[in-house]
């Protein structure tokens, strides 16, 4: 067993019953015929094996969507902490461990606790792969920068840039971290006081799935119209932030920027 969760864990043991209970009537039935009894075993055992892993994996791969939903659908980082915070401790698997710090992190960062989320993130101790190193040094990235740490935010980027330029075949994974270093690096020059390429900001605003990916980059847009005095556009951009953005830091950073303007 290697889920976390305890109706996969009693899903997999009641796939492994019963296919004890059908060797058990098999041999029952079969009495001293040994071929037939041995060769139904051996269909019996590989069953519940497949049978045992499939199901824990549909119901670990259910419960971790439900959770992430109270992050990515509800922004309540709070309720997906609480239910998530003991998930990464009892999963097993040294990747699928990894991706379970590195969801944790998320939260402590929609939060607005980023000091947490780097904590976090680095206990999963992610790395080894294309995917595993990108989304490190991408979150990474994101967490200093939040949290005011300029040039180390910069530094981890052009770690992530030399990355990317390493990925040989996997060309979809690569053209995705190209975006999220392109909007990374924007949202870099824009907190420095430059401006940002406003038309592929609003281009990804547009394709981009997750609320907290739209506050991100409504973020970066709004200080961008604060640099470059459009004040009307940021009241606009920020009253956004405030309506979208749930119980995450966002709201609270709009508010903030909203009541000083």
């Amino acid at each position: 067993m290697r889920s976390p969760y305890k109706k996969a864990k009693a899903a997999y043991i009641l796939v492994w019953v019963l296919a004890l209970l059908l060797i058990f009537f098999i041999w029952m039935r079969n009495g001293t015929n040994l071929m037939p009894s041995i060769i139904s075993t051996l269909l019996s055992l590989a069953m519940g094996f497949f049978v045992s892993r499939l199901l824990e994996n549909i119901i670990t791969n259910t419960e971790t969507t439900k959770r992430l939903g109270y992050l990515h659908m509800e922004l309540d980082p709070d309720k997906f902490i609480s239910s998530y915070s003991w998930v990464p401790e009892k999963t097993k698997g040294e990747k699928e461990r990894m991706i379970s710090y590195a969801y944790l992190s998320f939260g402590y960062e929609a939060k607005g606790d980023f000091k947490e989320a780097l904590k976090t993130l680095e206990e999963g101790k992610i790395g080894g792969s294309d995917s595993m190193d990108t989304l490190y040094l991408s979150s990474k990235c994101r967490y200093l920068l939040e949290d005011g740490n300029i040039d180390e935010s910069r530094e981890t980027l052009n770690q992530l840039e030399k990355r990317i330029d390493d990925i040989k075949d996997n060309q979809g994974l690569k053209d995705n971290q190209r975006q999220v270093q392109y909007v990374l690096s924007e949202r870099l020059d824009v907190v420095q006081g430059g401006g940002v390429d406003l038309e592929y900001l609003q281009s990804r605003l547009k394709e981009t799935q997750y609320k907290i990916g739209r506050l991100e980059i409504l973020s970066a847009i709004a200080l961008h119209y604060k640099n470059t005095g459009k004040k009307k556009k940021e009241i606009e951009t920020l009253n956004m932030i405030k309506e979208e953005g749930g119980d995450t830091w966002y709201t609270k950073w709009a508010e903030e920027r909203l009541s000083s303007s």
